[in-house]
């Protein structure tokens, strides 16, 4: 039987049909849809191009095909390509089709209402929260509360009629979006974490965490790489040069330049390394470095680059949204934009021994609870629910 998957990220396609990815979407990770259904179709937005670029991964392969759409970009892109992506997806999702959606996602929400009135049988992986994402600011402000709402309400409309559902969350999204009463749920995160990932003993401190790290895009600001540095400015503004805290920061994107302008002008960019974008094995380097590791997200599902940090032992500071409170005690919490609160709990966890080391034990502890033989059954259990309750 085959498996149609929608995917929001964008691929590339080179002329021998093979697809490729930046993202974490590769070859392995359509494995765990694989060790129940036959076949997987990938529905996702396909740019062809002539040669692969140096970093990009292999997502297609034995069983695996992909289903391309208009290749757009923003809201402006998906207008344009309206009519043709909705004419894909309805010769391609029939009412015999096995489905997961992967949500929130534009071509979810645009494929229940081309299939709107006919029979449409889904299932539902729920990674994060739509309103959360136009909350925390995408296009302005009218427009992203109203595109807010539309989405948020979709999303609950499909959620009440999927005969199954999968939250990466245990409570956070499952109180916003709650399923229908015959429904099947359950709770599992998409993070791939093998147990080579977790670290067999806790980091031992024995002076203040100075080394930071930072892991994100900076292709939007959703990950709040503006409040960290600001927040980092402020704290060594009255610490000895030798005693000062260092970030280094992950990723790369658009805003880039725009948060390395932002250092030189707060008068701490010799305090914070920018490397840009890595790949998993560089991550890993880089959690193994660090002292401490900070998440001060605006919005969130539940970041698989948290729960990765604590697997390593890392203590964490993470902002109070999404699934983050489901992974840290509130002493390791901070409200979303409130940069002040941000650092006093970074100086105070950074600056205790005792809560450093406290806080990589239990790091590990909760970590170890999404090890991936957890979790893969988890998930099995769910896609099989899926295949049986099809039609």
């Amino acid at each position: 039987m085959e498996l149609i998957v929608t995917c929001e990220f964008r691929f590339f396609r080179t002329p021998d049909g093979q697809v490729w990815t930046t993202s974490a979407f590769q070859y392995a990770f359509w494995q765990r849809y694989l060790d129940v259904f036959k076949q997987l179709n990938v529905v996702a937005r396909v740019q062809d191009v002539d040669t692969k670029e140096d970093g990009w991964k292999l997502s297609s392969g034995e069983r695996v095909r992909f289903t391309a759409l208009p290749y757009y970009v923003g809201l402006s892109g998906l207008l344009r390509n309206l009519w043709a992506t909705a004419k894909i997806l309805r010769k391609t999702i029939t009412s015999e089709s096995t489905v997961i959606y992967r949500v929130p996602s534009q071509t979810a929400m645009l494929s229940s209402i081309v299939r709107l009135g006919t029979k449409h049988h889904y299932g539902l992986e729920v990674v994060g929260d739509p309103n959360d994402v136009f909350e925390a600011g995408i296009v302005n402000g009218f427009t992203d509360r109203l595109l807010g709402w539309v989405s948020r309400n979709a999303l609950q409309r499909m959620v009440k009629k999927a005969h199954s559902v999968s939250y990466v969350t245990k409570h956070y999204l499952q109180q916003r979006y709650p399923a229908g009463k015959n429904a099947y749920t359950t709770a599992c995160s998409s993070i791939e974490l093998t147990s080579d990932w977790i670290s067999s003993e806790p980091k031992s401190y024995e002076g203040d965490a100075l080394q930071w790290l930072f892991v994100g895009s900076f292709g939007q600001l959703y990950k709040g790489p503006d409040l960290l540095i600001k927040a980092l400015a402020k704290l060594n503004q009255n610490r000895e040069d030798s005693e000062k805290f260092h970030l280094t920061m992950l990723g790369g994107g658009l805003y880039l330049g725009d948060m390395q302008a932002l250092a030189e002008e707060l008068g701490c960019s010799e305090n914070i390394t920018f490397v840009g974008e890595v790949n998993a094995s560089q991550v890993k380097e880089h959690l193994n470095k660090a002292d401490a590791f900070v998440m001060p997200s605006r919005t969130e599902g539940l970041p698989r680059a948290l729960i990765e940090a604590m697997a390593t032992g890392l203590p964490v500071i993470g902002s109070r949204v999404g699934g983050i409170p489901e992974l840290l005690g509130d002493e390791h919490l901070f409200e979303s934009e409130n940069i002040e609160e941000l650092a006093t709990k970074l100086n105070r966890l950074c600056c205790s021994v005792d809560e450093l080391n406290k806080a990589s034990r239990r790091n590990i502890e909760v970590a170890a609870t999404y090890e991936a033989s957890i979790l893969n059954e988890r998930r099995k259990q769910f896609y099989q629910h899926v295949m049986n309750n099809r039609s």
